[in-house]
């Protein structure tokens, strides 16, 4: 099954948008668990147990597993397996390098770990996102306009008339959704767009086709709207717009009701995500 298959039955099965971060940092784990040899991984899977059918996907982040040292790798793998079959994830790890590094990547992500979808930089161009893009049947989120305020030293740039043939005047950000819809020959590339630029997140959207899914961080602790990200960033149909909440379930609660109030916290999201997008159709 293709990604964009796999994530729209998803939505459908569970009338969700939500795709839960699974960015478990020890630090801010329950106190009872902070001791568990296991800790991260058993925490990973309560969320998993208590969230799966609220969600139409689950992101983490290589960088909380890596940090992890060699035990990193197999907990993360660890996760993965935890997710039920029909729930596609996406590893989040912002890969961007010369071909026959990418491909390397990309096997590790897509054979090794088994996951559906990752997110890259597209910054050195598309010989860089081929690799991943050759996988027909996965998915690639390309960064376009990200939530964190550095963006605005690169992505929201000024492009000459000379170089781009989006709009007038045009920034980077629009350059990159254009290219995105260049290089998306095999209909599996999608964007990531922080909800901190809600008017550009529209933007975005008003430029790439209505199949090309978005994947939104930056609500909640960063400071982005939902309702404003849902009526920018999703399709004519209300879709394709895929939520993205880390902290804001799996840190609901510190105590040992953490999986029950990170199920609270999801379906708060899930129920507004829902309401959301009827109104967008």
């Amino acid at each position: 099954m293709r990604f964009s298959e796999k994530i729209s039955a998803a939505a459908q099965t569970n009338n969700s948008w939500l795709c839960v971060g699974l960015d478990p940092d020890i630090g801010k784990l329950p106190d009872h668990l902070k001791s568990d040899p296991g800790a991260i991984l058993k925490f990973n899977k309560a969320i998993i147990d208590a969230t799966a059918d609220l969600v139409c996907a689950y992101k983490p982040n290589s960088a909380f597993y890596e940090s992890l040292g060699r035990d990193g790798w197999s907990v993360l793998f660890e996760t993965i397996k935890a997710v039920p079959d029909y729930i596609p994830v996406i590893l989040d790890f912002k890969r961007g390098d010369i071909g026959n590094t990418a491909a390397m990547y990309a096997k590790s992500a897509y054979e090794i770990l088994g996951v559906d979808a990752v997110t890259v930089s597209p910054y050195m161009g598309n010989d860089s996102i081929k690799p991943f893009t050759d996988y027909a049947d996965k998915g690639v989120f390309v960064l376009c306009l990200t939530s964190n305020p550095s963006a605005v030293e690169i992505q929201k740039q000024l492009l000459s008339k000379e170089n781009d043939d989006i709009s007038d005047p045009s920034m980077v950000y629009h350059h990159m959704a254009g290219l995105a819809l260049k290089w998306n020959r095999n209909k599996n590339i999608g964007l990531v767009v922080g909800a901190t630029s809600p008017d550009e997140l529209k933007e975005i959207r008003d430029i790439i086709d209505d199949d090309m899914p978005i994947l939104i961080p930056g609500i909640g602790a960063q400071g982005g709207d939902l309702e404003q990200s849902i009526a920018n960033g999703s399709n004519s149909n209300g879709q394709m717009a895929i939520i993205n909440i880390a902290r804001g379930v799996i840190y609901a609660d510190y105590s040992e009701r953490f999986a029950e109030k990170a199920r609270e916290a999801a379906q708060n999201y899930q129920q507004n995500i829902a309401k959301f997008s009827g109104k967008k159709r």
